[in-house]
C-alpha cells in the first residue's frame, strides 16, 4: 500500500509540473493588447490558476480510482482541496468548497473506521458536532497508536470548550496531554487542573512537555504558570525557555521575577524595554504599576496613575493607589497633578467611617417609636450604645481598610490585573492584618473599658451554652473534612482564594502554627466579638428587639469576611455566637467558640 501511495504521489508532482509548464505556455500565448489592460491580464492569471487546480484534482481522481483501498491518497486529496476551498482571495473559493465536501464525503463513506479519515473528518467538526461525532470514537480507539487517541481526546476538548462545558473540557485536555506531551491544549489543561485544586499534577504536566517552539507560545505557557500554579512553576519554564534560545518578552520575564519576589530585577526588565510602553496593554501597565510599588519606585507609580487618572476623569478608583503613594514618598504625592486623587481618597476614608449610620440611623428611629408605644429594649452591656456601635464598627473598618491601601493598596487599571500572585503575598497579608489588630485594639480600648470584668466573663447560665457552641464546631469540622481528605496542593505563600485563608497561610509562614494559631485563635476573635458581639449587638439591642439585632449583626460579621463561599457559614456562626452572648450575659463564650473555629480553620490550612 506504501509503495502503491508513493508511486500515486510522485505521479501528481510530475503532473503537476507538467501542468505548470502549460500554464507558462499559456501565459506565453497572452496577447499584447490584453496585457496593456491590467484586469483582463489578471482574470487570466485566475482562469490558469483555476485550470491548473483542475487538473491536479483530476490527477488525484484517477490515482485514486487505480487504487480504490487507499485511504492515504483520499485524505491527501481532501488537504489538497482544502487549501483553496478557504481560501477568501479565490474569486473560485465556492467550486473548490464543493469538491471538499464530496471528497469528505467518500472518505466518511469508504473509511469510516479508519483512524486518520475519523480522526480527520472529527478536527473538521466543531461544537456540539465534533462532541456528538467524537465521543463513539472514544469506544474504539482502543487499538489505535498513542499519537491518534491524544488528537482524539484534543478534539473533543475542543468541542467541549465550544460548548462552554468546561469540564469536561479540561478532562479532555489532560488525557490528550498525558498520551502526548507537546499536545496543544496543554495550557487547558494546566488551568483546569490548578482550577480544581490539583496543582502537583499541572506542575507535572508542564515539566513533561517539550519547550514550545516559538517565544510567544512559550510566553502563553509562562504567564498560565504565573497566574495559576502556587510555587516557582514559571521560574522553571522561564530557565527553561532560555536554555533553549527562546527570547521572552520583557513583560513575562517581569511576572516570571516579580512572582518570585524579585521586583527590582522585575523593574529592570521593563525598563531595558522602554520603547514597548507606549503601546502596552492595561495588563502589563498594570503589571509596571505593581512592580513600581514592590521597588518603592514612586515616580513611575505616579506617572502611571496620573496617566490613567487622566484618560478617565475618575479620582476614586485610584484612592488605594494614591494612599500607598503617601505611604511610599508624600512629596510625589503632593504633585498638583495628583491632588485630586487626594479628594477621592478622603472622600473613601469619609464613606467608611458614615457607612455604620446607615444602619444606625434607622435602628435609633426604630427604637424612639418602641419606647413610644411602651416596647423598650433591655440592652445586652449596661453601658453600650448606638455611638459605641458606630465606633466599634468605624475604628475597626478603617484600621482593616487603611492598614491595607497603605502598604498594598494599587489601582484596578486591568479587569484581569497583572496576573501576579506573588510568592510573599501572604506574608504581606498576615503583617498588614496584624498591624491592622493592633490599631483597631488601641481604638477599642476606651469601649473595651466600658465592658465590665463581669460582662467579659459572663453571669449566665453556662451549662446548655456547651451543646450550644458544639453545634458550629461540629458543622465547621463536617464541612472542613472533604478538604482535608483532599489535601489540596496550595503550599506556603500561595494566596487562592480569600483573606482568611491568605492570613493564614501568612501567620504559618512567618512563625509555623503557632503564631497562626495566636492570630487567628487569641487576636482576632477577642476584637472581632468585641466589635461584632459587643459594641454592635449591643448598641443594637438597647433599640430593637435582640431578634432583629442579631440578625443584623451577623449579617455584617458574615459579610465583612469576604467570602462569599462560607457567607452562610458564617452568618449562622455570628447568629449563634450573638445567642451566646445573650444566654450568657457575657463575651466569654462566643470569643471561646470563635477561637476553636479559628483553631479548626488553621489546623485545615495547615494540612492542606
Amino acid at each position: 500500500m506504501l509503495a502503491r501511495t508513493l508511486k500515486s504521489c510522485l505521479l501528481i508532482a510530475g503532473s503537476a509540473l507538467l501542468t505548470g509548464h502549460a500554464v507558462a505556455a499559456d501565459a506565453g500565448r497572452l496577447s499584447p493588447d490584453k496585457i496593456r489592460a491590467p484586469e483582463q491580464a489578471a482574470e487570466f492569471v485566475v482562469e490558469q490558476e483555476k485550470n491548473s487546480y483542475q487538473r491536479v484534482l483530476d490527477l488525484y481522481r484517477q490515482a485514486q480510482s487505480k487504487s480504490p483501498g487507499d485511504v492515504s491518497l483520499l485524505l491527501a486529496q481532501c488537504k489538497f482541496i482544502e487549501r483553496f476551498a478557504w481560501s477568501e482571495d479565490l474569486s473560485w473559493g465556492e467550486v473548490a468548497g464543493k469538491d471538499l465536501e464530496v471528497c469528505r464525503t467518500a472518505l466518511g463513506k469508504e473509511f469510516a473506521t479508519d483512524p486518520e479519515a475519523a480522526l480527520y473528518l472529527l478536527e473538521h467538526r466543531f461544537g456540539a458536532d465534533a462532541v456528538a461525532y467524537g465521543e463513539p470514537l472514544v469506544a474504539k480507539s482502543t487499538g489505535w497508536s498513542t499519537a491518534q487517541r491524544a488528537r482524539l481526546h484534543a478534539a473533543l476538548s475542543r468541542g467541549y470548550a465550544t460548548t462552554k462545558n468546561d469540564t469536561l473540557a479540561g478532562q479532555e485536555a489532560v488525557l490528550a496531554v498525558q498520551l502526548d506531551p507537546a499536545n496543544d491544549r496543554l495550557i487547558d489543561a494546566i488551568r483546569y487542573l490548578a482550577r480544581t485544586g490539583r496543582a502537583r499534577d499541572a506542575r507535572k504536566l508542564l515539566a513533561a512537555a517539550p519547550v514550545a517552539r516559538t517565544p510567544w507560545q512559550e510566553a502563553v505557557r509562562i504567564n498560565t504558570a504565573v497566574e495559576v500554579l502556587p510555587g516557582t512553576e514559571a521560574s522553571d519554564e522561564f530557565h527553561r525557555a532560555q536554555r533553549a534560545g527562546l527570547k521572552i518578552d520583557a513583560y513575562t520575564t517581569a511576572r516570571v521575577l516579580q512572582r518570585g519576589g524579585d521586583s527590582a530585577a522585575a523593574e529592570a526588565a521593563l525598563t531595558a524595554d522602554a520603547a514597548s510602553h507606549k503601546f502596552e496593554s492595561p495588563q502589563n501597565q498594570q503589571l509596571r504599576l505593581d512592580v513600581a510599588f514592590d521597588v518603592g519606585d514612586a515616580k513611575i507609580a505616579a506617572d502611571i496613575i496620573r496617566d490613567q487618572y487622566q484618560k478617565t476623569g475618575k479620582a476614586t478608583p485610584f484612592a488605594y493607589a494614591y494612599a500607598h503613594l503617601l505611604d511610599l514618598n508624600p512629596a510625589i504625592a503632593a504633585r498638583a497633578d495628583l491632588l485630586p486623587l487626594a479628594a477621592g481618597l478622603f472622600g473613601m476614608l469619609a464613606l467608611y467611617l458614615a457607612s455604620p449610620g446607615l444602619l444606625l440611623f434607622p435602628v435609633h428611629y426604630r427604637g424612639t417609636v418602641r419606647q413610644r408605644v411602651g416596647k423598650a429594649s433591655t440592652p445586652l452591656f449596661a453601658r453600650i450604645g448606638l455611638r459605641h456601635a458606630w465606633w466599634g464598627l468605624g475604628v475597626f473598618s478603617m484600621a482593616l481598610y487603611l492598614v491595607t491601601i497603605f502598604r498594598m493598596g494599587t489601582a484596578a487599571l486591568s479587569p484581569a490585573g497583572s496576573g501576579v500572585v506573588r510568592i510573599d503575598a501572604s506574608n504581606r497579608i498576615a503583617i498588614s492584618h496584624l498591624w491592622a489588630l493592633f490599631f483597631s485594639a488601641l481604638g477599642l480600648a476606651a469601649v473595651g473599658r466600658l465592658i465590665g470584668w463581669r460582662e467579659w466573663l459572663g453571669s449566665g447560665r453556662w451549662k446548655w451554652t456547651w451543646t450550644w457552641m458544639l453545634v458550629p464546631v461540629v458543622a465547621y469540622g463536617i464541612y472542613q473534612i472533604p478538604h482535608l481528605l483532599a489535601r489540596h496542593d496550595v503550599p506556603h505563600g500561595f494566596a487562592p482564594n480569600s483573606w482568611a485563608v491568605n492570613l493564614a497561610h501568612g501567620a504559618i509562614a512567618l512563625g509555623g502554627i503557632p503564631l497562626a494559631l495566636l492570630v487567628l485563635s487569641v487576636f482576632v476573635p477577642v476584637i472581632e466579638e468585641l466589635v461584632f458581639r459587643g459594641c454592635l449587638l449591643g448598641g443594637l439591642s438597647r433599640h430593637i428587639s435582640f431578634g432583629w439585632a442579631n440578625v443584623l449583626q451577623a449579617a455584617i460579621f458574615a459579610g465583612m469576611h469576604e467570602d462569599a463561599r462560607n457567607f452562610i457559614y458564617l452568618f449562622v456562626m455570628g447568629l449563634i455566637a450573638g445567642w451566646l452572648v445573650r444566654k450568657t450575659k457575657g463575651l466569654s463564650m462566643p470569643i471561646l467558640l470563635h477561637a476553636i473555629n479559628n483553631a479548626i480553620f488553621v489546623y485545615s490550612v495547615a494540612a492542606a
